[in-house]
Parts: C-alpha cells; sequence; structure tokens
C-alpha cells in the first residue's frame, strides 16, 4: 500500500525501481545499506511557465545552485546540503539518506548566492548562504527562521533568480521515496511587445509601471484561507500555480487565466514599500511593412528587441476592491507628445511570484493605443485587437 501523497509527489516503494533510476544519474549518496535508512530520490525542476513553442528559458531563471533542507517531524535538521551545479540546470536529481517512518518537511532553495543580505535575522547583516551555515544536522528553529527572512531582490546583470519551496511528505516505515518536486521564482516577469501601425517610426523616450513593491519574503507567504480553498479545490499553492501557467501557455485566450481565478491572499513583508515605479529607458519602434495588394502580409513595425525586465512580487490593492484584486498603472511618454499615454493594466488582478506578464501595445495612426496583457504565459504572442483602451 503506499503512502499518503502529499503536494502531487509520485511515492515508489518498488526496490528494483530506485536502483535503475540511480544508475541512470549521478547522485551524492550510495544507497543505504541498513533498516535504519531509507532513501530520498528528489528531481528538482523550477515551475516553467510554458514548454509550448520550443520556448527555452534564459539561463538566469535556471538553477545554478540547490539547497535542501529535511527536517525531522520534531523540527531538528536531518540534513542541509547545498549543491553548486555545472552551468544553469532545468533538473537536478539528488539521492539523501534519511529516516523513514516519520513526517518530514523539505525546504528547497535555488541560486542563494543572488542573495547577498537577508533581513528578518538578528545579529548583523549576512548573506543567504551564511543563514543556512548556521543550520546544522540536528539543530532545531529552522522553519521559523527562514519564514521570517525577507530581502530586496536585484535582477540585474543576468543575475540568476532565487528560487525557493516546501513540502510536506509522510515518509513509509518501508521501502523509499521518490518525488518531483517545484521550485518557485521569487519573482515577477515582464515582456513588452511594440506594434506600431503609424506611418513612421515612434520613439518612446520611457515607459514606467507602478506601483511594485521592493522587498519579498524568501518563502511565498500564502495565507491558509477561505479564499485560497476555493481557488485551489484541494491542491496545495504550488499545484495549483503550475498547472495554471501550463494552461495559460497552450490557450492563451484570457478567458482561459480569468477560468483559473487569481491568487490575491497572500503577505509581503511590513517592511516593503509597496509604491514604487519601475522605468525603462527611451526605446525606438520601426514602421510597419504596408502590402496594400496582399494585406495580410503586412506586419506592424516592431522594437529591435522587447523588453523584458523582472520585479519583485508584489501587491497593489484597487480602490474599493473587497476580494484583494489588485491594479498596476501603465505610462507611456512617446517623443513628440506633451501628453502621456496612461492605463491600468488591464487583465492583471495579482502580482503573485513567478507569474510572467506578457504586456502588447498596439499603436494606430489616430493616436490610439490599444494594450492587452496576458499573464502566465512565456511565449511571445501576437497581439489582440479589439481590448480598447483610450487615452487618459
Amino acid at each position: 500500500m503506499k503512502p499518503n501523497i502529499i503536494h502531487s509527489i509520485v511515492v515508489c516503494l518498488a526496490a528494483f525501481a530506485l536502483p535503475f533510476m540511480v544508475a541512470c544519474c549521478s547522485q551524492e549518496e550510495s544507497l543505504p545499506d541498513n533498516v535504519a535508512e531509507a532513501a530520498l530520490y528528489l528531481n528538482i525542476e523550477p515551475i516553467v511557465q510554458s514548454r509550448a513553442g520550443g520556448a527555452t528559458l534564459p539561463d538566469n531563471e535556471k538553477m545554478h545552485s540547490v539547497r535542501i533542507v529535511v527536517l525531522h517531524a520534531d523540527g531538528t535538521v536531518e540534513h542541509n546540503r547545498h549543491f553548486s551545479l555545472e552551468g544553469a540546470r532545468e533538473q537536478k536529481y539528488i539521492l539523501l539518506k534519511v529516516t523513514p517512518d516519520e513526517k518530514k518537511k523539505i525546504f528547497l532553495f535555488a541560486n542563494e548566492e543572488s542573495v547577498s543580505k537577508v533581513e528578518g535575522v538578528t545579529g548583523d547583516p549576512q548573506s543567504l548562504t551564511d543563514f543556512f551555515k548556521g543550520y546544522t544536522d540536528g539543530t532545531s528553529g529552522f522553519e521559523a527562521a527562514v519564514n521570517g527572512l525577507y530581502f530586496a531582490p536585484g535582477y540585474t546583470d543576468k543575475k540568476p533568480i532565487p528560487m525557493s519551496s516546501m513540502y510536506e511528505i509522510e515518509f513509509p516505515a518501508k521501502g523509499n521515496f521518490d518525488g518531483t518536486f517545484y521550485v518557485v521564482r521569487v519573482a515577477t516577469k515582464f515582456t513588452v511587445n511594440f506594434m506600431n501601425w503609424r506611418g513612421e517610426e515612434v520613439t518612446m523616450k520611457n515607459f514606467t509601471i507602478a506601483s511594485y513593491a521592493d522587498k519579498n519574503f524568501l518563502m511565498a507567504h500564502v495565507k491558509d484561507s477561505e479564499q485560497n480553498r476555493q481557488l485551489f479545490k484541494g491542491k496545495t499553492w504550488i499545484d495549483w500555480l503550475k498547472e495554471v501557467s501550463e494552461a495559460s501557455s497552450e490557450d492563451d485566450d484570457y478567458a482561459t487565466t480569468e477560468a483559473a481565478g487569481w491568487l490575491k491572499d497572500y503577505e509581503l513583508p511590513a517592511q516593503a514599500n509597496k509604491a514604487n515605479t519601475y522605468t525603462h529607458a527611451a526605446i525606438t519602434v520601426g514602421e510597419p511593412t504596408v502590402d496594400i495588394d496582399y494585406p495580410d502580409n503586412s506586419k506592424p513595425g516592431v522594437a529591435e528587441k522587447a523588453p523584458v525586465f523582472y520585479l519583485p512580487e508584489s501587491m497593489n490593492p484597487k480602490a474599493g476592491a473587497a476580494d484583494g484584486e489588485q491594479e498596476y498603472t501603465l505610462t507611456i511618454n512617446i517623443d513628440g507628445r506633451t501628453e502621456p499615454f496612461v492605463c491600468k493594466l488591464p487583465n492583471l488582478k495579482a502580482l503573485f511570484r513567478n507569474t510572467h506578464v506578457v504586456v502588447n501595445i498596439t499603436m494606430y495612426n489616430s493616436n490610439e493605443i490599444v494594450v492587452d496583457v496576458i499573464p502566465y504565459s512565456s511565449v511571445s504572442l501576437d497581439p489582440i485587437f479589439g481590448l480598447d483602451v483610450k487615452e487618459q
């Protein structure tokens, strides 16, 4: 009989299956040789926004290092292991010897080296790696301490994005445990596509997005609320996020995202400033290619390179919204125009970690600008017309 499955972890008790898998991959530990030990076999992956269309993750969204902290049922550390990876990886297999027949908590982290300073700890400022080094095997207090950590993310210079997650498992009395565990990026991603149908090149002096937070918890603080229970429908928030991300990548219609719902009930550090404004430098969008005889061959002008940037997980409540709906403001300053284009980003009701927002901005000769926002998807999409957001 299989033990309880928690967080959609696949449990494998067949004794012959695990050695086969170990033979296929290099591992850090050999299989246990006594009844007081068992094998915990982990396949660790980032939640990928999409595998559709041959999309390839940039290196900063992959894992460059992995840390695993396993806690006994009493909360003491059973393992605190760090693994440096050879280059950027989307998958890592790890084998650990563990004590069987107990409930365990497994904390997973990737790219800890990108966090040079953590807050929420007593004593002198320290890096995230220094924090982890303070919890050796047998020590207690790790869970409370790590849940209190927060930091100011830095996404510049293609620095690898920090990731984290936590799983609870019931380890069997006999046999081994085999599962896939996901880490979640402590970041949100924006891709901005400009489509120009005007008869001339257009230069944006800049564009801005407000209002985002400047600090994030290392671990996601998702509330155990009735609102979230109804949203997740018996799943964990990690499983829910993985499913809606994959679904929206297969079907990029906004109705797919709206049907899945929005994770709005989570917390940011009290110390976070939630009123920051991101400003992107000047960008030029080329002229369209117009084929009068064959209109279907016409193409809008585009930027040489679509802006891609990362912002922290944020929370900007919409005025009057009772369910925690959020809103974010886009401002575009166009060269030659005295009045900026300003609008609330449509179709974006929350900015929880690991969300990838595709913003399509279409400009017409009538000075009309149409904005469409597609959350969760990681595929660059053609503009969806008909969402008429007037200049304000």
